[in-house]
């Protein structure tokens, strides 16, 4: 077969990722770049979606340059995307306000407006709960606060469907990421038309929907100006970000687990349909027939980076430690951090307290602890929550067989097996574990380079270690694991007077 690459794109929560993959499933070359975060308010986190469209344009074309190709030789091209961050677009296609993000938690009082009206109905229709991570109250909070911009309003696209229709002009989502805005039947495949009623917004206004592997446009000359890649290359439809990693890391049947180590937590097991309950998110596979339903803590990833940002760096950006250095400080501490113990609640708490008004701790702190102290008890902190919302969905009935640890933070030796540790589980550790990966993979399939069952999918998934918990550092986390339940039970009132206060001080 004569060669032909594939270009895929993760536009993840802190900054894109462009890779390029060969007709044997080698990504040959890849390149990164963070966008910045901003935080106008306490409780609100916003993006910019042109910034999204720019760390597309630069990537792709380092990683084209790097590949040594032509773009001519890319025979398509897919894109994934963090699903909840919804677009608004004016009369131009141009966004109207900087995207409120998945992690924002301004739309509270939406989200009690919104059970007060349909209660259990939302579950029903939607198979997920209301929270403000969803797109409907995020959407709510801005007819009803921004009513100008919602006036504006013509159309809603999805993070990663914006950047493709600034690629490839095209009004259309996918089956995955539709479901992320709570106004989505992902059974029936169907816009639910009383909640769409609900929050204002026409037919008109909302995406296509169609599967993440469809052909749905090519790249446009003025795109093709700004990335290098040839005009009229397919574009696939993508999907969300985290069913790529479930499909690029090869959970592919019932029971296996995916522990996510990214800006979240992320928590999934692959199930044969949903779970129906509130407090856990339901989405389905890209293979037939398959749900991964799970849950997550929120702040994995986003925890050792405010700790360089905020404890390690000097006086100049450019004296910040790496990580890997940060890592080498924390490995000399011994596991429990000689008794420091953190809560990672650094944007609230989702999964298993769901609440949005928990603070991040560091207790029992003495003059004998140090800047490496901190480090580690933060990675072991982080370790913890995900226990806590692992237990959380073994209680309702969701267990994993098989553990699975990807994302970024799994790249730290260190903290994979700190997490090891805390679980007292066995991980297992994919060679390509990321997003932009199984974007590739995806977009593989589509053209027909890969064909879509298990089996072939398996061939060309290959694991990068197994990882064993340690027994001694097991027991001592389970005793430092008690202590971590018991002060979040009694710091959960004092959390929430802090996060009053916080919120008065604001005003």
């Amino acid at each position: 077969m004569p060669d032909k690459y594939l270009l895929a794109s993760d536009l993840g929560s802190g900054g894109c990722k462009t890779v390029i993959l060969n007709n044997q499933g080698r990504i040959i070359s890849s390149a990164s770049t963070e966008y910045p975060t901003y935080y106008p308010h306490p409780s609100w986190v916003e993006q910019n979606p042109d910034d999204w469209y720019q760390a597309l344009a630069q990537t792709t074309r380092r990683a084209i340059s790097e590949a040594g190709i032509s773009s001519t030789e890319i025979a398509m091209v897919g894109l994934v995307g963090v699903t909840h961050n919804t677009v608004l677009l004016d009369s131009n296609d141009r966004p109207l306000r900087n995207c409120i993000l998945t992690f924002d938690q301004r739309s509270e009082v939406q989200c009690r407006q919104i059970l007060a009206r349909w209660g259990d109905e939302v579950l029903n229709q939607t198979r997920n709960g209301v929270s403000p991570l969803w797109s409907w109250p995020q959407l709510l909070w801005l007819k009803q606060n921004e009513p100008d911009t919602w006036q504006a309003t013509r159309r809603l696209l999805f993070q990663k469907d914006y950047v493709r229709h600034r690629l490839a002009p095209a009004y259309v989502t996918d089956t995955v990421d539709a479901a992320g805005t709570l106004l989505f039947n992902p059974v029936t495949e169907t816009w639910v038309e009383a909640f769409i009623d609900d929050v204002g917004v026409s037919p008109a206004m909302l995406p296509q929907v169609v599967g993440p592997m469809e052909v749905v446009s090519e790249i446009s000359r003025p795109a093709a100006r700004d990335t290098g890649l040839a005009p009229g290359t397919p574009v696939i439809a993508g999907t969300t970000d985290t069913v790529a990693e479930v499909f690029g890391s090869g959970l592919l049947q019932p029971g296996q687990g995916l522990v996510k180590l990214a800006s979240v937590g992320r928590l999934a097991v692959i199930a044969n349909g949903p779970v129906h309950h509130p407090n856990i998110l339901n989405y389905r596979h890209v293979l037939d027939g398959l749900w991964y339903p799970g849950s997550g803590t929120k702040a994995a990833a986003t925890t050792p980076r405010w700790l360089r940002d905020n404890l390690w760096r000097g006086q100049r950006p450019a004296d910040a430690p790496t990580f890997a250095q940060m890592d080498e400080a924390a490995a000399g501490i011994q596991p429990g951090s000689e008794g420091l113990l953190f809560q990672p609640h650094l944007l609230g708490e989702w999964a298993p307290y769901w609440d949005e008004h928990l603070r991040a701790n560091f207790i029992g702190a003495t003059m004998r602890h140090t800047r490496a102290h901190f480090t580690r008890a933060a990675l072991e902190g982080v370790a913890f929550s995900l226990r806590d919302a692992i237990e959380g969905l073994a209680r309702i009935g969701l267990q994993y067989q098989e553990y699975r640890l990807i994302g970024g933070g799994a790249k730290s030796g260190l903290w994979a097996q700190i997490v090891s540790d805390v679980l007292g589980q066995e991980l297992l550790l994919p060679r390509q574990q990321d997003a932009a990966y199984g974007a590739a993979l995806i977009t593989a399939v589509a053209a027909g380079l890969l064909d879509i069952s298990p089996a072939s999918i398996r061939e060309v998934i290959q694991l990068e270690a197994r990882l064993q918990p340690d027994p001694d550092h097991h027991a001592i986390y389970n005793e430092l694991f008690e202590i971590y339940q018991a002060a979040e039970r009694k710091l959960a009132d004092i959390a929430h007077r802090l996060s009053a206060f916080e919120q008065n001080a604001d005003r």
